[in-house]
């Protein structure tokens, strides 16, 4: 991970895919699979940073910088403040709204402007602990982090019936 902004990332990852019918695409964070991409974006930032620094190649500062500088685009991003044209948002996507859900639901500390980066950098540390675990094991954790992460940004609650996978050690 270089130190680049995360902001061109976030950009590239918004760029509307090509579609025939609809030359001026753009990406609706009321739909569920661009909310599960750019989650996945996420998570293989993440995991690959994380993977980079137990190789030795990279510095776990620089890895850490970079996972919220990522954290913080998509904070801008879900909680419609990016300024992208590309992303539709809705009323849903607001401090008062998302940010107070994510407060309530994954017993966030912090402001709900922020409540989206904070819940990205718990996923991350998450991720971090599910590098453990055996490959299979592992593949499964990454796909339900995934899923519980997007159901959190669309406004649901995960399907678990006991707990948020997300544990934030709360």
């Amino acid at each position: 991970m270089e130190s680049q902004s995360a902001k061109p990332i976030i950009a590239a990852l918004l760029q509307p895919l090509p579609v025939l019918t609809q030359p001026q695409a753009r990406n609706d964070l009321s739909d569920e699979s661009v909310v599960r991409l750019l989650v996945r974006q996420f998570i293989d930032l993440s995991l690959d940073a994380f993977n980079q620094v137990l190789q030795g190649n990279l510095d776990q500062d620089e890895a850490v910088d970079g996972i919220n500088r990522q954290a913080i685009a998509l904070n801008s991003v879900f909680l419609g403040t990016s300024g992208f044209e590309t992303v539709i948002t809705h009323p849903w996507n607001s401090p008062d709204q998302l940010g107070a859900f994510l407060k309530d639901v994954v017993a966030l500390e912090y402001p709900e402007d922020d409540c989206v980066r904070a819940m990205l950098i718990h996923l991350a540390t998450q991720l971090m602990h599910a590098l453990r675990l055996p490959d299979e094991e592992r593949n499964e954790e990454v796909e339900a982090l995934t899923l519980d992460a997007a159901d959190l940004l669309l406004g649901r609650a995960p399907e678990d019936d006991d707990e948020i996978d997300i544990d934030i050690g709360v």
